[in-house]
């Protein structure tokens, strides 16, 4: 038996097996660019990610650091506070007394010009 020719496609099949291809070709580029765009999001999602645990961990920080200053600020204003109390009662002390000092001072004062007033009355002692 003699060898028959090997049947070729007619131009219209070939050409739409060759256009076809180039569809596919451009399909297939088109979906490696949108991997590499997906890839590309996934990584900036995953950077967004780390930075918003780092920021939820230094803001955990800042609260905890706040709580312990106010905690700080609480004691020193209920010390000053008591001192305030303490130095209260001491200026009413130190006014009674003052108060008592002014009328011994007045008293003496008093005594001390009917002295002058009386020797004056007397003609003064001649010495």
């Amino acid at each position: 038996m003699a060898e028959q020719p090997e049947k070729h496609e007619s131009a219209s099949e070939l050409l739409a097996d060759w256009r076809s291809a180039e569809r596919a070709t451009i399909a297939a580029r088109a979906a490696a660019r949108i991997a590499t765009l997906a890839l590309a999001a996934a990584e900036a999602a995953e950077e967004a990610a780390n930075a918003v645990e780092v920021a939820a961990s230094s803001a955990a920080e800042a609260v905890d650091a706040a709580r312990a200053a106010a905690s700080r600020a609480r004691k020193a204003a209920a010390e000053a506070a008591e001192a305030a109390q303490l130095a209260f009662a001491s200026a009413e002390g130190d006014e009674a007394r003052a108060v008592v000092d002014v009328q011994k001072a007045e008293a003496s004062e008093t005594a001390a010009r009917d002295a002058y007033h009386k020797a004056e009355d007397q003609g003064f002692p001649k010495d």
